[in-house]
């Protein structure tokens, strides 16, 4: 398995990812190597596709008239 090192690495990365490490139960190196690992085999989102997804979700609602009385009504709802 390739080696390597990191030079330059800012104080506060340092010691924020010794903290992510302890509460993940990891040593420093486990929890670089899993957040290197999680950031390149990330889903890349297709904008595009997700924005039109969500005009069809919005279109097929129809209009929504929200006034002030229907707004308190929603809002008051679950403190009952």
């Amino acid at each position: 398995m390739p080696q390597v090192a990191v030079r330059g690495l800012p104080e506060d990365v340092h010691l924020k990812l010794k903290e992510s490490a302890r509460r993940n139960h990891r040593s420093l190196n486990r929890e670089i190597v899993a957040r290197l690992t999680a950031s390149v085999h990330s889903n890349q989102v297709d904008a595009q596709a997700l924005l039109e997804r969500i005009r069809r979700q919005r279109e097929s609602l129809g209009p929504i008239d929200l006034n002030d009385d229907l707004i308190k009504e929603l809002r008051d709802a679950g403190r009952r």
